[in-house]
């Protein structure tokens, strides 16, 4: 069992956009969304399903061909609904790599950033703290510090 302490000085952070490399599609810049609890979300458009594969173009105007993963239906606000295509992507966030990372694929033209990072991502395979007032620190090894005050007022000794 860890200790509080360890708790927090032994996560990653990272910071509310970071710039992330999607193999196949490039280098580009991700909003960390710890309100969206389903999917990794990265922009399509002219999505085309073709049976058991999916084909879009995405941010760097890259035209991609994913094999579908599964089908999930997505809560887009005022009570619509839109079905997505699930593909699975290897990405590097700062200096860690992943495989096989799920993203549905949405168009996401309205939006600053084009691709979203889930909190289920955030939680799970990423194991991080998002520091709300930076961006871009993910490659950075920042420390947590509370200035010897714990997140529930507690003293600790960092």
């Amino acid at each position: 069992m860890i200790t509080f302490e360890e708790f927090f000085t032994e996560k990653y952070v990272i910071g509310l956009i970071e710039t992330i490399h999607i193999k196949g599609v490039g280098t580009v810049e991700a909003k960390v969304d710890s309100g969206n609890g389903g999917y990794n979300v990265l922009h399509g458009e002219d999505i085309n399903i073709q049976g058991e594969k999916v084909t879009f173009r995405t941010t760097n105007n890259k035209r991609v061909m994913k094999p579908i993963v599964e089908h999930v239906k997505i809560n887009v606000g005022a009570g619509n609904q839109e079905d997505r295509p699930v593909v699975e992507f290897d990405i590097q966030v700062g200096d860690r790599a992943f495989k096989d990372v799920m993203f549905s694929i949405g168009n996401r033209t309205e939006n600053q950033q084009k691709v979203l990072i889930s909190k289920q991502f955030i939680e799970g395979e990423l194991d991080a703290l998002i520091d709300v007032s930076a961006d871009g620190i993910a490659d950075k090894n920042v420390k947590v510090d509370y200035g010897g005050i714990s997140p529930s007022g507690l003293p600790v000794n960092l």
